[in-house]
Formats: C-alpha cells, sequence, structure tokens
C-alpha cells in the first residue's frame, strides 16, 4: 500500500454545488437505478436525466427466468447435488431449477432449488456460465442444542467446504464473529498480479457448530494489465489536475490522503453520459481516497478517484457526501 499527501487549497469564495454537487447527483442517479432494477418487473421505458438537461430514453433492464429440468440440464444438476454434498447442505425430497438472465448487470446464471414435501426450499445453489459456483445458501436452522465449535474449526470448516465445491481461493483469509446471526464468517479478497481486484471476495457464513450456512463468491472480469504502468507522480498529477479544475475560484481545498494500486470497475460517477453503457472489463487503476476542505466539506466527505494505471484516463470513482 502507498500512502501520499497532497494538499492544495483556493481562498476564493463561491457555491461548491456547482462542482461536487454534480457528481453527487450522478452518484445519486446511480444508485437510483439500482432500486429501479431492483423493483422492476417489466420492460417499460424510463427516463434518465437530472432537471431536464440530459433527459434520453433507455430501455429498463429485466430478468428473466426459464425452467430447466434434469432431464434437459443433466450437467447443471448434477453440479448442484455435488455442491450441495460438498457443503452438508439438506437433500430435498424433490429438485427445480431455473436460468436466469439479468439485463442489467449483465449476467446469466443456472440455479437449483432442494425442496421438501411440503414445497418449501430447504437450499439453493447457483452457477456462473462457466458452471462456477457462486452462491449457495440452506434454509434451515441450527440446532440450538448442538455443541458449539471455535473460530479455528469454523474456518476450517469453510475452506473445506469451498474447495470440494470448486470455489477457488488464495492468499490470507480474514474470520469474524457474526454479532447478528451468530455464528462466523470467513473471507478470502481477490486479488490478480498482487493488487486488490475492489469487492471481489469469497464470503462463507459458518453456524455455531460449524456447518456452513451459505456461500457467495464475486468474482468480475478483468481487462489485461497495461504493458506499463504509470508512475504515482503521474497518477497524482492526474489527481489534483482534475480536482484544481473542479475547486478553483470556490472556496474550498483538497487533501489526497491515499493511493493505491487496484483493478475497478469503470462507472459513470463524473460522467452522466456513461450512465447507460454496459458494465466493462474491470482495469488496473489508481485510486485515490482526497478529503475536500472549506466550502465543499460541507456537502462532501470523502471523494475517490479512480485514474487508469495504463493511459492515466479517468475511469470514474465515488463520493461519500
Amino acid at each position: 500500500m502507498t500512502r501520499t499527501k497532497t494538499t492544495a487549497v483556493f481562498n476564493t469564495t463561491g457555491a461548491v454545488k456547482t462542482v461536487l454537487a454534480v457528481a453527487v447527483v450522478v452518484v445519486g442517479l446511480v444508485v437510483t437505478a439500482d432500486r429501479i432494477v431492483a423493483t422492476s418487473t417489466g420492460g417499460s421505458d424510463i427516463e434518465v436525466g437530472a432537471g431536464g438537461a440530459n433527459n434520453s430514453k433507455v430501455s429498463q433492464p429485466v430478468q428473466t427466468a426459464t425452467v430447466i429440468t434434469a432431464d434437459d440440464r443433466p450437467d447443471v444438476f448434477n453440479r448442484a447435488a455435488a455442491a450441495r454434498d460438498a457443503l452438508g447442505f439438506p437433500v430435498g425430497a424433490r429438485r427445480t431449477g431455473k436460468h436466469v438472465r439479468d439485463s442489467y448487470r449483465p449476467t446469466d446464471y443456472d440455479e437449483v432449488e432442494e425442496v421438501d414435501g411440503a414445497g418449501q426450499t430447504l437450499a439453493l445453489t447457483q452457477f456462473d456460465p462457466a458452471g462456477r459456483l457462486i452462491s449457495a445458501v440452506r434454509f434451515d436452522l441450527p440446532s440450538a442444542s448442538s455443541p458449539k465449535v471455535g473460530m479455528d474449526a469454523a474456518t476450517k470448516s469453510a475452506t473445506r467446504g469451498i474447495s470440494a465445491s470448486g470455489v477457488a481461493v488464495a492468499g490470507q483469509y480474514r474470520a469474524d464473529a457474526n454479532p447478528v446471526l451468530d455464528g462466523w464468517d470467513v473471507h478470502w479478497d481477490r486479488s490478480q498480479d498482487g493488487y486488490k481486484v475492489r469487492g471481489d471476495e469469497t464470503r462463507v457464513h459458518v453456524w455455531p457448530d460449524g456447518r456452513i450456512q451459505s456461500v457467495a463468491h464475486v468474482e468480475h472480469q478483468l481487462a489485461a494489465a497495461p504493458g506499463q504502468c504509470l508512475g504515482i507522480d503521474d497518477a497524482k498529477k492526474v489527481v489534483t489536475g482534475q480536482f484544481d479544475r473542479w475547486f478553483a475560484g470556490r472556496g474550498s481545498g483538497y487533501e489526497v490522503q491515499q493511493m493505491n494500486l487496484e483493478w475497478v470497475a469503470p462507472n459513470a460517477a463524473f460522467d452522466a453520459a456513461k450512465l447507460s453503457a454496459p458494465p466493462a472489463p474491470y482495469r488496473l487503476a489508481w485510486v485515490a481516497n482526497v478529503k475536500p476542505s472549506g466550502v465543499a466539506a460541507d456537502y462532501v466527505s470523502l471523494v475517490t478517484l479512480y485514474v487508469d494505471a495504463g493511459d492515466g484516463t479517468v475511469l470514474g470513482g465515488d463520493v461519500v457526501e
């Protein structure tokens, strides 16, 4: 991890709302879009834009599901049975399956449920198009009278279970007690070429008795690493140049608190024209955390900027109000 500190202050006054407030609005639109997708049930059009400045119609993302059976997709059902047994999940009286297409992410996955005689779902597993496990969960409850195991035993259980189910993990794990669900959360962060993949991880929840309750595996496609990486000093010049333009003449300053190389998802945080763009492969980038001061601090507490490690372009970022 590389830490760097750069401070710049502009003494002129002015309303900062026209600077980072624009980024905040854009981020708000992205969040709103996510919420719309979560509740959407049809393919109607929605209007995306702020204040009428950029109102363009985009097709509302939808999720569709197609029933699959063990006869037409034996590979999926065999894979689900193997993962179920590897994780120690309950076996149902029957199994149901479906293929899901999510047009927002966009992604496809196959899902198999273990169903009991009363029609209640006991467990489910999900697989990506390559057949890799991406999610698994059991819905029964642990017995209160079962003996409890320690954190080390729970971690070994998690490691054995995901390894047997075909999920590959590497590097140091972290285990934490879960005060809400009880038991432990064991997770591995993903890295590539020695750099963290932002948001990618494998997380396992283990019951107090040592049995696995759920598995979540998040892994995104990565672009090719640049042949030559931009140095931290050159990357910092891109960051300070961007903030100098945003804050000049507006009574605000900033401090570059930290810069790390990470794999990140390009996004529309600072470019509303990219709101309707499909998700792109993750890119290696300098991730700069910048703390505003002065008037800007009244609206934004932290800005994260992604600078492409290859060509130095701004790939997006995040804003914390």
